[in-house]
């Protein structure tokens, strides 16, 4: 991995840092994120902002895939309320809590992943209720692949601007792509966290599989400055 040698050195030295200064009270350290937080998830941040404000403009919702504890979630929402705080648009996290426990033959070493990412439904409706996002932030609980295609069905009206993709593996991909598509307006992205990224090669296998028989609707990006997220679909405008 290209940056196995400076992760490890940074978190060996993070940890040296948290066991010589004590542990810190979690709004105080959550203030002063800037000061903490490291610059690859820094820089990450500032990727997706960047990326969502390309789509402003573009008329539909946000959809988050794979949402672990709901941190970049919540930076959405609260991102949308910033740069676009009157529109109707709303953020809707599509998330198990359970983990990743189900592997398709295309995801090969990423079953060493099993069990990770467990994240706390009570604890993300927690925050969303202390920031009053609740009108802004939809959580659909339960597997991606039962839960995108029952609530789409149901809500036909809907059309989608910006799409975080977040699930790791190739099926879920798989589903959500198909499913998603047809709700994807002329300049709207699908932003992919872990395409071309070794330990999960089922994400990248799917968005390959849907690029083939999709190639005319999107155009591919990468993303600069940052190692994750790692690719951009943008739905062409003609």
């Amino acid at each position: 991995m290209k940056f196995e040698y400076s992760d490890e050195r940074y978190f060996a030295d993070r940890n040296k840092l948290s066991e010589k200064y004590g542990q810190r009270e979690l709004w105080s350290v959550a203030d002063h994120w800037p000061l903490y937080c490291g610059i690859a998830n820094l820089a990450r941040c500032v990727a997706i902002m960047d990326i969502l404000r390309t789509t402003l403009s573009v008329p539909g919702h946000i959809a988050e895939i794979g949402s672990w504890r709901g941190a970049n979630l919540l930076f959405l929402a609260k991102l949308l309320r910033i740069f676009d705080p009157h529109s109707l648009k709303q953020v809707h996290c599509f998330e198990s809590f359970e983990g990743l426990n189900e592997f398709a033959t295309q995801d090969a070493g990423a079953v060493s992943a099993a069990g990770r990412y467990k994240g706390s439904f009570e604890e993300l409706l927690d925050i969303i209720n202390l920031y009053e996002l609740q009108n802004e932030v939809i959580v659909h609980k339960g597997r991606a692949e039962d839960t995108i295609a029952p609530f789409l069905s149901g809500r036909t009206e809907l059309s989608f601007s910006f799409v975080y993709v977040d699930v790791d593996l190739y099926e879920p991909t798989k589903r959500l792509l198909a499913e998603f598509h047809p709700r994807m307006m002329p300049g709207s992205v699908f932003v992919f966290d872990e395409w071309n990224i070794e330990r999960f090669p089922g994400e990248t296998v799917a968005v390959r599989e849907f690029m083939s028989s999709h190639e005319e609707f999107y155009g591919t990006e990468h993303v600069p400055n940052t190692r994750q997220p790692s690719l951009i679909l943008r739905r062409k405008t003609c």
